[in-house]
């Protein structure tokens, strides 16, 4: 036979089956949120370092003019080297959108890796996602990443433009998956990258490469452990020597661990904001519990009362109410379990592709499920005990009575002056003072629905944030048009035949160079970009961090990004730095830093464009051309239109191009990497604000019960029920607006620790703090919509009522 205590516990979860949803649904969706990104956390984790070293990633990557297979088995014979792959890298011109009804198809840069047997790559390897592998003769596979951006199907020709100008077709074989995609940072990081295509030696006279059989790239994985830098410092010097001493010229070196994907700093950034938010979901629903439970025991004060008189003890007492909160608990655990792990697998599925990363399937996992269970027993317990633990101290006189529960408030002066606005009606009047009158009930409801509000503002904040530092990026990238020639060219020339091009206003050509930064010990370091406009450029608008930029009269002066501020913080302003361009060391002098791309960004460096011209033996030349429209802000439309006339023109009077990219491309491929953190963002922001809603609904309701007998008596003397419905949802409605006030007072310091949190973990700084109103409207609405559903089910009870149930009421 059941014992009473245990009868009373399904006794009230089953009659008051509305406040037992909602005490389930809350703390359930607090399990839910820990466990799901607590899952995330480990998952990606694991998959994307497992994943990254399974696909055995190079450790030091060079680019070097022409080399056959003996220089890559001399590599391989050095001490400290495990493996080494000579592959030809060449980057050409796609069609893309040529598959697209309406449309010829528009040319984007991909770059190519071709083996002498792609079948036997050793290094980075491929993982097969679609079609065949390896490519045969006159096939390619591709990427995923940029795939669709090709709009063709397995099978088809896709059109590649060569550095002649003519055009081949090449069948698509494959779709592949790269983990070292973006791996050594020379096109700033995996969302930046271009279209990638693999295919095999043999098809590199088809597309016109001189000498087809030689390599210029070279892969090498290391013996040891790769996390050592200084001990793949030293081996990539030997691969370094002994390539120079056979002959070569070294374009670029780079090296890099076995373990560090490319894409795990946004990973650890989103993560890392989701923790905190996960937590804070789960100590919401802390707060509902307590204003459940304390409005439950004031609820019960005459049965306490009677357990008393019947001999209970208090700690009896207290274990039959803390009982009820452990079935509560259970119902939540037996719930939060499966739903986690049937949609956080899908979340990381989904994540796994937008990151680059394997997927390694669905599993169990013991720790979340500990953890789910331990919170889902530990938070409400320790939420509900003070309530109980209070309720509990009354007198056996006390809760026989009810004189707790009945006695009203004193009222305060706000609750006067409410009562003399003689402009408002008096239900209205009534419904404001009934919002007032339980407090401590209002404060745990306004914390719940407040906070939860103030997140949900500052993921649009955050947004925005991102946002903004992708236009702040763009200040490096001012052009319309970004041209880039397969050589250089006399700078005059390409302006003399550019200047009949309707639409252009403005051209300035650009030097630049691949060099390698040289350390305290003569070592050549990690490899740098060099760009250099004209002094009194007008396209590049930088952000100071330290010292200054370039002015005209600069010689051998140097301006640095961020990353050098990070990774090698002794340098400063009017140090002299040592790189090697071109082969050759040279001396810079250090004259600021510049904040730019942080973490996810190269080694970059601008330097004066009349001196690093002559510098490379290039005076009054340039490869590299920056072009501006005739009117500010042209569409994306415009500047494509735009590139199409300046691709004609050039083409006609023979001057090969190697590519033409529009400017808005920088912003929406950098958008496309803040669109993953944002949309986690919103997916914790919605839960947070399910859990504000399920406060509301609850503490609604319970004022609705603790009136019953107030609604009856009105009733009695004539209230409509389309009255009393309205003062409940008007009382609704003054929660949800007072604690929108709340919340958008949150939503700046909220706003400002999440910007600050990614950022951080991004780029290695502080991002600018930007508000927009969108999050601020929207969750007005929101409120609104979530006050009157929350009011409407109890205000609906309350007028379906009839007086005798509701004087009866106990």
């Amino acid at each position: 036979m059941m014992r009473p205590r245990w009868r009373k516990v399904l006794t009230d979860l089953w009659i008051n089956r509305l406040r037992s949803l909602l005490v389930v649904a809350s703390i359930t969706i607090g399990l839910f949120a820990i466990g799901t990104i607590y899952t995330i956390f480990l998952v990606v984790s694991a998959d994307t370092r497992a994943g990254y070293f399974a696909a055995n990633p190079p450790n030091i990557y060079v680019r070097a003019s022409l080399f056959d297979e003996d220089l890559v088995k001399r590599v391989e014979r050095l001490q400290g080297v495990r493996q080494a792959q000579g592959f030809r890298a060449l980057s050409l011109r796609v069609k893309t959108g040529e598959g697209q009804v309406g449309t010829s198809g528009e040319w984007s840069t991909i770059n190519i890796e071709a083996l002498p047997n792609p079948g036997k790559r050793q290094i980075g390897l491929l993982g097969l996602e679609q079609g065949a592998w390896p490519p045969g003769r006159r096939e390619i596979a591709v990427e995923r990443y940029k795939f669709p951006e090709i709009h063709a199907a397995l099978g088809e020709e896709i059109t590649l433009e060569l550095p002649s100008g003519r055009t081949r077709q090449v069948r698509l074989a494959g779709v592949v998956n790269d983990q070292t995609l973006g791996a050594f940072s020379f096109a700033a990081g995996f969302f930046m990258a271009p279209i990638q295509g693999y295919i095999d030696q043999d098809t590199l006279e088809w597309l016109e490469q001189p000498r087809p059989e030689l390599f210029n790239a070279l892969y090498v994985t290391v013996e040891g452990d790769s996390r050592d830098a200084t001990y793949v410092k030293a081996v990539s010097e030997r691969v370094r020597n002994e390539m120079e001493d056979s002959g070569l010229t070294i374009i670029s070196l780079a090296t890099r661990d076995s373990y560090n994907h490319p894409n795990s700093i946004y990973g650890d950034a989103l993560v890392g904001l989701l923790l905190v938010l996960g937590f804070l979901v789960l100590f919401l629903s802390g707060f509902l519990i307590t204003n459940t439970l304390q409005a439950l025991v004031n609820q019960q004060m005459q049965q306490i009362g009677i357990m008393k008189s019947l001999g209970a003890r208090r700690r009896q007492v207290l274990g039959v109410y803390m009982m009820l909160v452990v079935a509560f608990s259970l119902v939540s655990v037996a719930i939060s379990v499966p739903l986690t792990y049937g949609i956080a697998f899908e979340i990381i599925a989904n994540l796994a592709t937008q990151i680059n990363s394997i997927f390694q399937g669905r599993r169990v996992l013991p720790q979340v499920i500990l953890l789910q269970v331990g919170m889902g027993l530990l938070v409400p317990q320790l939420a509900a005990f003070v309530p109980i633990s209070q309720g509990t101290l009354l007198t056996i006189q006390e809760a026989l009575s009810g004189i707790r529960q009945n006695v009203l408030p004193s009222q305060d002066w706000l609750s006067r002056w409410i009562t003399r606005w003689k402009l408002l009606s008096r239900p209205t009047r009534l419904a404001l003072r009934n919002t007032l009158r339980r407090k401590g009930r209002l404060a745990l409801t306004l914390i719940t629905l407040s906070l939860g509000g103030a997140v949900f503002i500052s993921t649009f904040n955050v947004q925005l944030s991102m946002a903004d530092y992708v236009t702040r990026i763009s200040r490096y990238f001012l052009a319309d048009i970004n041209l880039t020639l397969t050589k250089p060219y006399r700078i005059e020339r390409i302006q003399n035949e550019l200047a009949g091009v309707p639409g252009i206003d403005y051209i300035e050509g650009w030097a630049a160079a691949s060099c390698e930064l040289i350390l305290d010990d003569d070592q050549a370091g990690e490899a740098v970009i060099l760009l250099a406009p004209p002094a009194d450029s007008r396209l590049v608008q930088p952000l100071m961090l330290e010292g200054r930029w370039i002015q005209p009269g600069d010689e051998n002066v140097v301006v640095l990004n961020e990353r050098f501020l990070s990774e090698f913080p002794e340098i400063h302003v009017g140090d002299t730095l040592k790189l090697r361009v071109n082969g050759d060391e040279t001396d810079w002098d250090v004259i600021g830093f510049f904040q730019m791309a942080g973490k996810s960004g190269s080694f970059l460096s601008y330097a004066s464009y009349d001196y690093l011209s002559k510098l490379i033996d290039q005076p009054f030349q340039a490869s590299t051309f920056r072009i501006v429209g005739d009117h500010p802000g042209m569409s994306q439309a415009e500047q494509t239109a735009l590139g199409q006339r300046i691709e004609e023109r050039l083409r006609r009077e023979g001057i090969d191009i190697g590519e033409i990219q529009v400017g808005q491309w920088l912003s929406e491929t950098a958008s496309r990497g803040f669109a993953v953190l944002t949309g986690f963002l919103l997916f914790l922001a919605v839960l947070t604000a399910a859990v504000g809603g399920i406060g509301l609904a609850g503490t609604m309701s319970m004022n609705v019960m603790e009136r019953t007998r107030e609604i009856g008596v009105m009733r009695a003397i004539g209230a409509s029920n389309r009255m009393l419905m309205r003062m409940v949802l008007i009382e609704g409605g003054a929660i949800g607006v007072l604690s929108w006030v709340i919340a958008c007072g949150l939503a700046f310091p909220i706003s400002k620790a999440m910007s600050d949190q990614v950022s951080q973990a991004l780029f290695g700084f502080s991002s600018g703090f930007v508000v927009t109103p969108n999050g601020f409207l929207l969750w007005l609405g929101i409120v609104l919509v979530l006050s009157a559903a929350a009011s409407f089910l109890p205000a609906r009870n309350a007028a379906r009522l009839t007086i005798r149930e509701v004087l009866a009421y106990e």
